[in-house]
């Protein structure tokens, strides 16, 4: 099913007419409130995270149906640090190997640890902006295992190493204004609106 934005007038985009206004939205949210207000403001708005260019996008999927395997993504988030695999997931979803990668697929677009990997990179990220845990740490924490692994693997698909990502993006978040407001007043305000979505600065 395809997702839908409603917007003020009334009238209905599809995703891929909406995406460019939500990632300026989102990139307005992120600069005044930092990352992790704008991935929570995303996944309410249905959309993945703002993100630099040339960055990749770590999120989960859109909204699924109640019916879907969310219960399943949201355990294996919760348990990121632990070992995951497929099976583990089919059998919390209570569905077989094959059932369970089918569905994971369709209601994601990706591969089932493609997207585990991907949740650990975005977990991985948070925590190096938002704590001062040592790289050794956040790499047992994120499921990584040793420091080494999780180097090589976060300049590899975010293209900085650890230490030289949390220094930007902390570089970034320097008093601007809004920027040290709590990030839970950022998802207030972008869920105040009663369905519209407006964004702009004062």
């Amino acid at each position: 099913m395809e997702n839908r934005l409603f917007v003020e007038d009334g009238s209905i985009l599809t995703s891929a007419g909406a995406g460019a206004g939500i990632d300026a939205c989102l990139h307005v949210v992120q600069a005044d409130f930092g990352a992790t207000a704008a991935d929570g403001v995303a996944k309410d708005v249905v959309f993945a995270p703002v993100r630099g260019a040339d960055e990749p996008q770590y999120t989960d999927g859109p909204a699924a149906p109640r019916d879907s395997l969310r219960a399943t993504r949201d355990w294996a988030v919760q348990n990121i640090g632990s070992s995951i695999t497929v099976q583990r997931m089919a059998d919390h979803s209570l569905l077989s190997r094959r059932t369970f990668i089918r569905r994971f697929v369709g209601e994601t677009g990706m591969p089932p640890m493609q997207w585990v990997a991907r949740q650990r990179l975005l977990r991985a990220r948070r925590l190096l902006e938002t704590s001062d845990w040592a790289v050794e740490r956040i790499a047992t924490e994120t499921g990584f295992g040793t420091s080494a692994n999780f180097r090589a693997i976060f300049r590899r698909e975010v293209g900085l190493a650890p230490t030289a990502y949390r220094k930007a993006r902390r570089a970034e978040t320097v008093p601007s204004g809004g920027a040290d407001r709590p990030a839970s007043q950022a998802s207030a305000g972008a869920g105040s609106s009663g369905g519209s979505l407006s964004c702009s600065r004062t």
